[in-house]
Order: structure tokens, then C-alpha cells, then sequence
């Protein structure tokens, strides 16, 4: 157990400013403190953090290229050419896709889309270069392109120019391509690095409507719901453009949904719809579309203004079933883990008769179990990668330190893909290679932190609407955690395919313990329970529990 505690309130050497903002934006004084913590220490910034305007949204000719970009867009919207858009199998390739698609077909374009099953492998490759009809003259990428070296070539050959638009880490030199946008490029000129494949695609879609003497944040209203689902799907920090974007994405799924929202959420029987509700519930079932069957048709959804109930129906059956293939992986993972002792190197490294569709979820799985770095890597070479949260180490530059063994690779520092012979000696020598590189790292350990002690019985339900107020939470501005010492339990269950999770009645409020059952082996009514806590659904003011100890 590795708990920190912020500094109290009442100690804080700013702890009158704190007061002071509190009183003004009228939110209780830990939530105050808990954003002053993290840079919003004046009136300003927490009144643009609390209120985040379409208007501050950075001029997006800021980025490399943008203007090269929108000037070849317009070029084929005068010329008539055939567009494609090509991105990638994630959430967030379906999103971008889907974002350009219904942007360029409301200017008039002449545009297809079409993303990659996982089979297929990630990004724009050769073989789908030389699929493409005669009619495609300009291909856009969209959450893939900087490394598909060998794709961009055989574009040339055949004549066909190329827009990359990515967000990913950039490995080698700029590709050979038309344009080249995105942010994490080495000589990057824009203000916001962390902007998703979705992001970069609204930027592009801003900056035609600029040169187009539109109104552009009318005309970026409409798809930001897209853009939040891609963003918190694929893990942005949400600060900064990201929370622009997710601040009001958010907002017009609640109050004015898109037809395939809109069902999605009925069927579901959605009772509040908040970040959570995103990272959660609606990315998965997204997600699950490229990890086990074809992401095309969840674009389709996205891009069509009559998506049926039969269609978001076979979406959530879909991730029904990548939730099972998972749970029994994860066992069959945790293992070969402990039986090979894998867990006690820096980076845990693991093969095995693994579907490749899951892999990335069982490396965080692995992560969040074992608190350390986690590369799984399927039976015919295919890897992903998973880097520990707060703990400074970058996932991707460890592998980049082997990439002579490997076929292929990308990501960024949290998460990373990778391609390797499924020889077992050439496994090996990776598994080596990547501790030695990964100890050239520093790596902290992952605390868990709460911003005070706040007994969850008497949690102030005034609180779950200033949290409300305060969303979207997500990575790099989390919800913030509590503290709660000998929390008395009235009432507690399991529940779960294994009995897994726990549900805690305490006082009037309900807790729940996400695969902490194994906490509560002993667990009698005499028991006390530290636990850190978090509030989860605002309607039904209820928790979920980070950690607990059982006293």
C-alpha cells in the first residue's frame, strides 16, 4: 500500500487564495485545492478551466503544413477527384475517419473511407495502396501514416498523393509524403502536443472552413462529439485543446445526441452521461469493433444520419463478446506470469497463444496488477505494449532502444505496437535487451494519491454536482480521491462471473470494489475498512473504491 496524501487544506501556504477562489466559483474548498494543485491557481485559469470557450481553440495553421494540407483539399473538392480516407482500427481511427468523412462530403467531395481489420495489420499498407480503384488521386490518413514508409512509396509509384494526419511518436525522418501533419513531429510548431487522431482531423476540418470564409465554430459544433469520444477512447490527457473539445463534445451528447448516440445510450439504459460513461462504456464498445471483428461498420454508423437499432445492437453484442475472450485470457496470461516468474523483471514481457484483438487490454491489465511496464506478444509475433501511469517511463523509447529486433513498431509513451519474429531464441534476446534498456530509465513508483481525508459516510452530496460541473475527467485530470479511515460497512456482497467484485453498503451510499474481492477473504462484520474512494454516478451518488485495506 502506497497512499500519499496531499498537502491538508488548512496547512496549504496558499490556503487563503484557495478560500478565496472557492467562495467565488462556489465549489466546495478540496475541489478548489484539488485544481489549484494542478496550475489553476488564479481567477483566469479557473475560470477557463470551468468554462471552456470553442473560441480559444488555437489557430490550427500553427501546424506544420496546414495550410500545404487545406490548399491540396480544395484543389480536389474544384477538380472533383476521388478522396480516400484510410485510418486505423481503433476508436479513435473509426472517429477521425468518420469526422473528415462527414466534413469533406458536407463541402461536396467526392470521399471514401475504409480502416483496416486488425488481421491486416496497423496502418496504411502496400497491399491496400494497390487495392485502391484508378479514381483515388489523394489519400488521407488519419491516426496512422508517419511510419508506413513502404505504403507511402507504393502511393508514388501508382501516382496517388498523400496527406498524412497522425499524432503518433515520429521514429524515423518526415515520411515521403504530399503533407505532413501532426504534432508530435520534431520540429512541431504547434502549442498542444497531445492532440489525438481525431484532434488532428478537426484541425484540418478548422482550417478549411477558415480558408473558406465560414463560420468555423459553427461548423466544428457538430462533430465534437466525435472528437470526445476519440479523445478520452484513446487516453488524451484531457487538459488544455483536449478539454475545449471534450468539454463540449460532452455537453451536446447530453443534451442534443446524434441519431447513433442517441440509441446507443437508450439501449444501454444510460441513467447519466459523463466521462466515465465514455472512457467506460461507449469507447469499449467502439474499440471492440476493430479488436475482434471489422471497424467499418461502427464508422458507417457514425457517418449515417438514419443508423438503425439492429446496427448498435451487434456493436454492444460485439464488445459482450470481447469482454469474455478477455476475462479468460487474463487468467490464462496471469499464469504463464507466475509460473515463469515473468513479474520479477523491470518490464514484464509475455508470449503466448494470446488473441491479438486483446492484447492491448491485457497489457494494461498487467500493468495495473503488477504496477510495472507489460509487453504482450501473440503467437505470431504480434505485440503490444503498456507503460505505467505517473511513473515517468516512456514505453516507447524503451523499445525503440531494440528496434533490431524487431519487424515494426510505434506509439507514444503510455502505448505502444510492435512486430516480431515469433522465434522463440529471437524472443528472448528482446525480453533481454528491453530490461537492459529499460533500466536506463527512471522509474517511480506509482503512488496512489488523495487530495484529503473525507469520511465517505458524510461526503457532502452538494459535492457530486460541483464534480459534475467540473467534468470531463480522464487522463492528466483525474477525479479526485478521498481518504476515508475505519469506514464502518453495514451491508456487503459480491458479484461477478468469479465473485470478483464487491459492493459495500456504508451509511445511506453504496461503494463498489472492482476486482478487490481477494481484500475481503477475512472480511467479517467486526471489520474496519481504510479505502480511497472516488464518486462515480452523480444521480445515484455513488463510489468506486481505489484501494482498501481491511483493518
Amino acid at each position: 500500500m502506497h497512499w500519499i496524501s496531499k498537502i491538508p487544506i488548512q496547512h496549504h501556504p496558499k490556503y487563503a487564495q484557495i478560500k478565496y477562489l472557492s467562495a467565488k466559483f462556489q465549489l466546495h474548498p478540496l475541489l478548489t485545492q484539488h485544481l489549484y494543485n494542478r496550475g489553476f491557481s488564479d481567477f483566469d485559469k479557473l475560470d477557463a478551466f470551468i468554462y471552456p470557450k470553442l473560441s480559444n481553440m488555437y489557430d490550427p495553421f500553427l501546424m506544420n503544413e496546414m495550410k500545404h494540407a487545406v490548399t491540396r483539399i480544395l484543389k480536389a473538392l474544384q477538380r472533383n477527384e476521388h478522396i480516400h480516407i484510410f485510418g486505423d482500427y481503433d476508436c479513435d481511427g473509426i472517429t477521425s475517419s468518420s469526422i473528415l468523412y462527414l466534413a469533406l462530403k458536407e463541402l461536396g467531395a467526392v470521399v471514401t473511407t475504409q480502416l483496416p481489420l486488425r488481421s491486416e495489420g496497423y496502418g496504411l499498407s502496400v497491399n491496400a495502396v494497390q487495392q485502391l480503384p484508378e479514381s483515388v488521386s489523394l489519400i488521407i490518413t488519419v491516426d496512422n501514416g508517419s511510419s508506413a514508409l513502404d505504403a507511402l512509396r507504393a502511393a508514388k509509384e501508382k501516382g496517388i498523393e498523400v496527406i498524412v494526419t497522425d499524432h503518433h511518436e515520429v521514429l524515423n525522418d518526415r515520411p515521403d509524403c504530399l503533407v505532413f501533419l501532426n504534432p508530435k513531429r520534431k520540429d512541431n510548431t504547434y502549442p498542444f502536443s497531445n492532440l489525438c487522431g481525431a484532434g488532428v482531423a478537426l484541425k484540418l476540418v478548422q482550417a478549411t472552413y477558415i480558408t473558406l470564409n465560414r463560420d468555423w465554430i459553427r461548423g466544428t459544433e457538430p462533430f465534437l462529439d466525435i472528437v470526445m469520444l476519440g479523445t478520452i477512447a484513446d487516453m488524451m490527457p484531457l487538459n488544455d485543446e483536449n478539454r475545449i473539445f471534450c468539454y463540449h463534445g460532452l455537453r451536446k451528447l447530453q443534451q442534443s445526441p446524434r441519431k447513433a448516440f442517441k440509441i446507443l445510450l437508450d439501449t444501454l439504459r444510460t441513467k447519466s452521461i459523463d466521462s466515465s460513461t465514455i472512457g467506460f462504456t461507449v469507447g469499449p464498445i467502439f474499440n471492440a469493433c476493430g479488436r475482434i471483428g471489422d471497424p467499418n461498420p461502427a464508422a458507417s454508423i457514425l457517418q449515417s444520419t438514419e443508423p438503425t437499432l439492429k446496427q448498435i445492437k451487434e456493436l454492444i453484442s460485439l464488445n459482450e463478446k470481447r469482454k469474455d475472450i478477455t476475462m479468460e485470457q487474463f487468467k490464462f496470461v496471469l499464469n504463464i506470469i507466475q509460473n515463469e516468474r515473468l513479474h520479477l523483471s523491470p518490464v514484464i514481457v509475455v508470449k503466448g497463444d494470446f488473441h491479438k484483438g486483446v492484447i492491448g487490454i491485457l497489457a494494461s491489465r498487467i500493468v495495473n496488477h503488477y504496477k510495472k511496464p507489460a509487453i504482450v506478444i501473440a503467437d505470431d509475433g504480434t505485440g503490444s505494449a503498456r507503460s505505467l501511469q505517473s511513473s515517468g517511463f516512456s514505453i516507447i523509447d524503451c523499445i525503440s532502444a531494440c528496434g533490431k529486433y524487431l519487424k515494426k513498431f510505434g506509439g507514444h509513451q503510455m502505448a505502444a505496437g510492435l512486430s516480431i519474429s515469433p522465434d522463440e531464441s529471437q524472443i528472448e534476446l528482446f525480453r533481454y535487451a528491453i530490461q537492459l534498456a529499460a533500466m536506463k530509465q527512471k522509474i517511480s513508483i506509482a503512488a496512489n494519491w488523495y487530495i484529503g481525508i473525507l469520511p465517505l459516510e458524510y461526503f457532502p452530496r452538494t459535492m457530486f454536482n460541483d464534480l459534475r460541473a467540473l467534468e470531463p475527467f480522464g487522463m492528466g485530470m483525474p477525479k479526485p480521491v478521498f481518504c476515508s479511515k475505519n469506514t464502518q460497512i453495514s451491508e456487503y456482497s459480491t458479484f461477478g462471473k468469479d465473485k470478483e467484485h464487491v459492493k459495500m453498503s456504508i451509511n445511506q451510499f453504496i461503494a463498489y470494489a472492482f476486482s478487490k474481492s481477494n481484500h475481503f477473504t477475512d472480511w467479517n462484520e467486526g471489520n474496519l475498512v481504510d479505502m480511497l474512494y472516488t464518486p462515480h454516478c452523480y444521480e445515484d451518488k455513488n463510489f468506486l473504491v481505489q484501494d482498501c485495506v481491511v483493518v
